[in-house]
């Protein structure tokens, strides 16, 4: 992955056309390479023993070859005021020794210069250590060295390997002010991602976005290239060192030669102290590949590992023939809308290809103050945007702008500059001057009334960011204002301005007491202090009456009234008690018509089971029928909670006493626990036992 991302810068610079000025300040302090002691005699292990800042710079060095790119390396000097050493070719950058300090200043002036008097399109800073200067004394001096500053016309990518926590955190302050965005600085914790890092910083900064993966012993990888490629980059590195390898790329053409391979080793005979293996096999193995392609007609590419080879990882770079362009007006002011007009150049001419906007993520999108914007497809290739300039460029200098298109492949950014000069004139004149809103009663829920203000009678309310802001506070209500959507002033052209109609409202919660707020208003006002004079207010009245307890409370009093209704209605059938299921009942005319009889289970008479409030009962009549209405009966037997039982109706009633043989009145505090099973009692002429 790391080669690819080394390549893939490359690539995109040449295919606007022109090639990309790159220099490289590579940290060749000892802690990188060679083992140290601390203070206390501690050992300190190098922070890179494998060489992979090395091994990453011959990517590079290998990629550029040939092409319209200008790739140099500066590495520090062997004190402070030492200029810093050059290297232009894979062997110099092999030979670089290790210095005794991390110089800063020298290489970061020398950069400056290179990168500013360059006559090449592209320029990209890039900086690689993995400790704090010796020569800094605060982190501005490194920025004032290198000449950066808001107006910087090259790209910056700033890579830091640190061994520990503390390390990074003091490393931190004087690399992140020498990177012009937050994302231009990316920090590494071992050797294995530096050439990532490399990668990943090189697609973004020139232009391109890499696939990239791992190829074991044997294996290939084949990879569609569509229309519009004209140059097609595969780096490979080893995964780890060890012996040499031959991958191949089968190309639209046949094979791709090699354009540049070998190792990250050292120079023959050269040792350092404190490392005895750092300059000896095995190493890290790179080969890159660097090949035409037509971008007329889609293509087939296969990449190849034969057997017998370590694994390798390797990074593919399509290089589009396609360039961003931004046409902007130069000059305008404060308030003044302006269209950002871009376009993906083919060939020179305006590129306009539905399929390929509608494919691989196909994304564009402006960074305009600080926020990305996204861009609409005017047709014919063209994507706009307008923008209102909120302010005026700061101490003179031009404000940026910067449009990208990117998909899975490639990522094509232009940048112009706008000098935006002075304010426009602002008079605000709200149509109506003040609201009245009128008295009601508030209601359970909320209520609310509105009105719409009209600031088309103002002057150049249409083209100056407006803010309208309630005025006042009251409990239990609250003011709001909001742009009216579709009130966008016609600039012409086709351009939208800024609302010029406001709706207010004034809502009441729900079940509120009387309203009547005194101060009321809504504040139109522009978004830049500059025009905080023209602000103005528009009083606004509004009187609530009280809803009232009852009015308020009623559905909850209803649903309170409803639910305790079907409490009731559930009560009265859950809550009366039932017969036993297995209660029986034998009735005859005699004693000895007892034995003859049937059983009659109590739930099987009428009225034998509960109803709505009323409790299972039995009811006999004079004549021995069993009767549902209590009235006709002279024994009424009512089930009670627990299977226990009464006699609700038993007047006469008598049980037979086993003991004497005799008959005797049951008690009138006896009726009340029922009946007694398998007791034989009468009522009249009729006989009865329960059991």
């Amino acid at each position: 992955m790391m080669l690819a991302q080394l390549v893939l810068p490359l690539l995109l610079t040449g295919a606007a056309g022109g090639g990309n000025e790159i220099v490289l300040i590579l940290d060749n302090s000892c802690s990188m390479g060679v083992e140290s002691r601390d203070d206390q005699g501690r050992r300190i292990p190098p922070n890179d023993p494998e060489r992979a800042a090395v091994l990453g710079t011959l990517i590079v060095e290998g990629l550029s070859r040939g092409s319209a790119d200008r790739f140099s390396v500066l590495a520090f000097g062997d004190n402070k005021d030492a200029p810093p050493r050059p290297a232009l070719s894979a062997d110099d950058i092999r030979a670089l020794p290790y210095s005794q300090g991390t110089f800063f200043k020298r290489p970061l002036e020398e950069t400056g210069n290179r990168l500013r008097s360059s006559t090449l399109p592209n320029r990209l800073f890039l900086f690689f250590t993995d400790g704090v200067p010796n020569d800094l004394s605060s982190p501005d001096e490194g920025p004032r060295a290198l000449g950066l500053s808001g107006s910087t016309e090259f790209e910056t990518l700033v890579i830091g390997l640190f061994g520990s926590e503390e390390s990074r955190r003091m490393g931190e302050q004087f690399l992140r002010p020498l990177a012009l965005n937050p994302e231009d600085l990316v920090f590494v914790t071992t050797p294995r991602e530096v050439i990532n890092a490399f990668t990943r910083g090189y697609a973004r900064v020139l232009g391109s976005r890499p696939e990239t993966g791992t190829l074991s012993s044997g294996q290939s990888k084949t990879f569609e290239v569509g229309k519009y490629v004209v140059e097609v980059l595969v780096a490979t590195a080893s995964s780890s060192p060890g012996p040499g390898y031959s991958a191949t790329l089968q190309g639209s053409q046949g094979n791709v030669p090699v354009q540049a391979s070998g190792d990250n080793g050292c120079p023959p005979g050269v040792r350092y102290v404190g490392a005895p293996k750092l300059c000896k096999p095995p190493f890290r193995h790179y080969q890159v590949f660097r090949a035409p392609n037509s971008p007329d007609a889609p293509s087939r590419w296969t990449l190849s590992l034969p057997g017998g080879s370590g694994p390798i990882d390797y990074g593919l770079i399509l290089r589009y023939d396609l360039a961003a362009s931004l046409v902007v007006p130069a000059t305008t002011r404060v308030g003044e809308q302006v269209q950002l007009d871009a376009r993906l150049l083919f060939r020179g001419k305006t590129f306009d290809d539905e399929t390929f906007f509608q494919a691989d993520g196909f994304a564009a999108v402006a960074m305009i103050e600080g926020e990305e914007v996204p861009l609409r497809h005017a047709g014919g290739g063209r994507f706009v945007a307008d923008w209102t300039p909120s302010r005026p460029s700061e101490e003179g200098v031009p404000t940026p702008l910067q449009v990208t298109f990117r998909n899975a492949w490639m990522e094509q950014s232009a940048r112009r500059t706008v000098q935006v000069e002075g304010f426009l004139d602002l008079a605000l004149v709200p149509n109506p001057a003040s609201l009245d809103f009128g008295e009601w009663r508030g209601e359970r829920s909320e209520t609310r009334r509105c009105s719409v203000v009209d600031l088309s009678r103002s002057t150049n309310a249409d083209r100056v960011p407006i803010t309208c802001a309630p005025q006042g506070a009251v409990e239990g209500g609250a003011l709001s204002c909001t742009p009216v959507e579709g009130s966008e002033a016609d600039l012409g052209n086709g351009r939208k301005g800024q609302p010029l109609e406001y709706e207010v409202c004034f809502a009441a919660e729900g079940c509120c007491g009387e309203l009547a707020p005194p101060g009321l208003g809504v504040l139109f006002a522009a978004t830049h202090p500059h025009y905080s004079a023209a602000a103005v207010t528009v009083p606004t009245r509004a009187k609530v009456g009280e809803t009232g307890w009852l009015r308020c409370w009623w559905p909850w009093l209803a649903l309170a009234a409803g639910l305790l209704f079907f409490g009731w209605v559930v009560a009265g059938f859950v809550r009366p008690s039932d017969f036993d299921p297995a209660a029986s009942v034998y009735v005859a005319g005699s004693e000895m018509g007892l034995k003859r009889a049937s059983a009659l289970v109590l739930r099987e008479t009428p009225g034998g089971t509960r109803g709505f409030y009323r409790n299972a009962r039995m009811c006999l009549n004079a004549g021995g029928d069993f009767v549902r209405a209590p009235r006709a009966a002279v024994l009424v037997l009512e089930a009670g909670p627990g299977g226990s039982t009464r006699f609700a109706t038993a007047a006469g009633l008598e049980r037979k006493v086993q003991r004497t043989g005799k008959w005797e009145p049951v008690p009138a505090e006896e009726l009340a626990l029922g009946y007694t099973p398998n007791t034989v009692y009468r009522v009249g002429n009729l006989y009865l036992k329960w059991s």
